[in-house]
């Protein structure tokens, strides 16, 4: 996870003081947070979800999940 938002933060071309500054921490520990040093707790990774404007799913480096039909069954994908 560690690794993913700071790929995301980069992307955007953002400081670690500009995020820490959104979620209203301290930038050393949002740089610990980018270093897997300190956890993340889930609050945080809803707050960087919506800062990153991506889905938690990608926050915490899973796969997106697969859309499904009304009958429950996996959409396939192009």
């Amino acid at each position: 996870m560690h690794e993913k938002i700071r790929e995301l933060r980069k992307e955007k071309g953002l400081t670690q003081e500009q995020v820490a500054q959104y979620l209203n921490i301290d930038r050393s520990t949002y740089a610990y947070y980018e270093s897997g040093r300190t956890r993340i707790n889930i609050d945080v990774v809803v707050k960087l979800a919506h800062f990153f404007q991506v889905s938690y799913a990608t926050i915490i480096g899973q796969p997106e999940p697969v859309p499904a039909t009304s009958t429950g069954a996996a959409v396939p994908s192009d």
